[in-house]
């Protein structure tokens, strides 16, 4: 049987740790950035277009297709977005996009010729 001093040292431990724990800071979720990636080719030719801007409208975010057409975006926060493809010569094509964390989003993109 706890004697009366036994049981007032345990309540404040118990309080001290429980003091403790309403103090610590909260640890904030971490959490895994959106991807956004694909390939640009011609609708008329199906070969894949190098040097397409690609643009996410509002943002700093700006890519360049690759020699084999292709882009990526990483480290994006989760949103929508208005991404804009253009290249001379071709059409301006504008998509609306939606970018969740930890979901990548891939896709092909095939511009018009402007005639």
């Amino acid at each position: 049987m706890k004697t009366t001093s036994e049981s007032t040292a345990f309540s404040a431990q118990g309080l001290e740790q429980l003091i403790h724990l309403i103090s610590m800071p909260e640890e904030k979720e971490q959490k895994i950035k959106g991807l956004f990636k694909g390939k640009v080719i011609s609708a008329k030719t199906g070969a894949r277009v190098f040097g397409v801007v690609v643009e996410l409208v509002g943002t700093n975010r700006t890519y360049i297709t690759s020699p084999s057409g292709y882009f990526k975006m990483t480290d994006l926060p989760e949103g929508i977005y208005l991404a804009r493809f253009s290249f001379p010569g071709f059409k301006e094509v504008s998509e609306v996009i939606a970018i969740l964390d930890g979901e990548p989003l891939d896709m092909t993109l095939a511009l018009q010729v402007v005639e």
